[in-house]
């Protein structure tokens, strides 16, 4: 089973893994009944332990300049309407994860929400497939948590799986998905930071050979698993990390999304010959996510 959380039981290297295509559209959500309505993540609660509150007139905005940059990129944008009682529907990469196949085409694995206030927004994505025709993939019953996109994180360009494993998403879902495509190489990372609670917040692919890495999210197993897939990785500074940095999104291996202010990751990948492209994601962050959680790439 193509399972490896060791860098000494992992045989081969990106490269030599089988090619797929990078996706050129994304799924958002429509912010309109975005809030934090229960503390979900350390994220969430404010000094006197309650959720943050939420300006919804500034979180249209920041959502509205996210889905305008992806356009002008040549990024399709599809966008999930708005639901009553589903405040995190916004977050479009917890509730599935798309898994590019060799040969073209892909998969749309639908996810286990940890929280039952969000278990409905799978549905939705279910519809979203559904109605446009992509393959829909479920977990078996034995997998009680999966979220999706937050801790399956594809690699660019190569049949390569990143997968956290925490309190969002237990090994059983990853077994199930090595099951399914035995030629899927998948990493396995153990998150042990709850500031860094899925992978997303921590590891944010470039390229092939390039991602913003989070050094203190990983144990050490993880940490060089993440440098072997991605020897070119720019680590990012804590404090950085701590605002969303590593949350960002390369949807063309050259322009990266990311939350505005992080100075320090921004000239590192100038350095490296990518474009930033600083967006304000601040409502969004007080509920735990920025550009990646707010996408769902397909």
């Amino acid at each position: 089973m193509p399972l490896h959380a060791r860098l000494a039981d992992w045989p081969r290297r990106p490269g030599q893994l089988p090619a797929t295509q990078r996706p050129a559209r994304v799924l958002l959500a429509d912010p309109g009944r975005f809030d934090i309505a229960e503390v979900q993540n350390v994220h969430m609660a404010g000094a006197d332990g309650r959720p943050r509150r939420v300006d919804r007139s500034a979180a249209r905005r920041q959502w509205q300049a996210l889905a305008d940059a992806y356009r002008s990129g040549g990024v399709a944008v599809d966008v999930l309407p708005a639901v009553p009682g589903l405040p995190d529907l916004c977050f479009t990469a917890n509730p599935s994860l798309y898994l590019p196949l060799p040969g073209g085409g892909g998969e749309l694995w639908l996810a286990r929400m940890t929280h039952p206030s969000r278990r409905p927004e799978v549905e939705q994505h279910a519809a979203y497939a559904r109605a446009r025709g992509y393959v829909l993939r479920e977990m078996p019953a034995r997998v009680t948590r999966f979220e999706g996109s937050g801790d399956g994180v594809v690699h660019p360009g190569r049949f390569l799986l990143h997968a956290g494993i925490g309190a969002r998403t237990e090994r059983a879902a990853w077994e199930a998905l090595a099951a399914a495509h035995p030629e899927l190489d998948i990493l396995l990372y153990a998150l042990a930071d709850e500031r860094f609670y899925h992978l997303d917040t921590a590891l944010a692919p470039l390229d092939e050979r390039s991602a913003l890495l989070v050094p203190q999210a990983f144990d050490r197993d993880g940490l060089e698993l993440a440098r072997a897939a991605f020897p070119d990785a720019i680590e990012v500074p804590l404090d950085e990390a701590l605002r969303f940095a590593a949350n960002a999104h390369c949807p063309d291996g050259r322009h990266v999304l990311i939350q505005r202010g992080c100075a320090r990751t921004e000239a590192a990948l100038r350095e490296r010959g990518f474009t930033p492209v600083p967006l304000e994601t601040g409502e969004f962050i007080k509920s735990g996510g920025s550009v990646f959680c707010l996408k769902q790439a397909l």
